[in-house]
């Protein structure tokens, strides 16, 4: 006999598969030039590229989780920054909940941005070491110029460092990254995509 929790999983498998795709992704390509020098420029009549990415195709469904998989230098980081235009495809669509992001400007990309985040490999690159874990959690709030009072604002941060486990929160708000643990940085990280509260990371 199904159990009430395995049937309420099995509600939401099933209405993620049925719900419309919040991405959608077409012939993404992007292709960096190959700087060659002036001798190889003029051995060679066409310009040389490194293909990324070349040629995807996928969608991403509310709820959904998707997994790219593949070796160093694949192409997954350059997929994902492609999907919120931080690298400019060089052909494709990335079309998020209905909009063609090549469509957009600055402003109204930016704007979208607040539904759309990140999280950076690396997060020993990703955190500026000069500021406090708030300052770092409570970034993107000022990107967006969010209207939240001091205490909004510090209960946000506090809420984010709670939903990654950094309990009690009021412990790692005064921090500095070169006082956490590999592990705890990379928490701080998906913190701050968190706090704006997205509807895809």
């Amino acid at each position: 006999m199904m159990t009430v929790q395995e049937s309420r999983y099995l509600t939401e498998l099933r209405d993620v598969s049925q719900g419309e795709a919040l991405i959608e992704i077409r012939n993404l390509r992007k292709w960096f030039p190959v700087n060659t020098g002036f001798l190889s420029s003029l051995l060679y009549k066409q310009e040389l590229y490194v293909r990324a990415v070349d040629g995807v195709d996928f969608d991403i469904k509310k709820g959904e989780v998707l997994v790219l998989a593949g070796e160093s230098g694949c192409g997954k980081t350059t997929t994902g920054r492609c999907i919120l235009y931080l690298e400019e495809p060089t052909d494709g669509k990335v079309v998020y909940a209905g909009q063609d992001l090549s469509e957009l400007d600055r402003n109204e990309m930016k704007e979208l941005r607040k539904r759309m985040q990140i999280t950076f490999q690396d997060p020993y690159e990703s955190l500026n070491p000069k500021q406090s874990i708030f300052s770092i959690v409570a970034e993107p709030l000022s990107v967006h110029k969010l209207p939240l009072s001091p205490s909004q604002r510090r209960n946000r941060v506090l809420e984010a460092l709670e939903s990654v486990a950094l309990t009690p929160a009021e412990d790692y708000i005064d921090r500095y990254p070169h006082e956490l643990s590999g592990g705890q940085r990379q928490r701080i990280s998906v913190a701050r995509a968190l706090i704006l509260h997205p509807e895809f990371m």
